[in-house]
């Protein structure tokens, strides 16, 4: 079994660093079949950033792959909350209703 590639995200999620975090991200999914992305360090996030954990998810399921988040921290967990999500995205394996719920990818 293929060990998941952990990496962590240090910027703020928002919509000032979507640009850049999409970029990362995208290259994060591309290393292989289990990937988790570490928001323990992320000091902020808001609908951008959060539509960037959702499009990740979505690529990584079309793709067939396992994609988690990791360490997200009390401001991350409240925003998530806040927006509706906070289970769905910190969830390990999201069903396919959950996914079929998240519409609209970012990536």
């Amino acid at each position: 079994m293929n060990a998941a590639y952990t990496a962590p995200i240090e910027l703020p999620m928002t919509i000032y660093h979507a640009a850049e975090l999409k970029e990362f991200m995208l290259d994060v999914l591309e290393r292989g079949p289990c990937v988790h992305f570490d928001l323990s360090a992320v000091p902020e996030i808001d609908c951008a950033g959060v539509q960037l954990l959702v499009a990740a998810r979505r690529r990584a399921a079309e793709r067939q792959q396992a994609c988690e988040f990791v360490g997200a921290n009390d401001a991350v967990l409240a925003t998530l909350a806040l927006l509706g999500v906070a289970q769905t995205l910190t969830q390990a394996q999201p069903s396919v209703d959950t996914l079929s719920a998240l519409q609209e990818p970012a990536l």
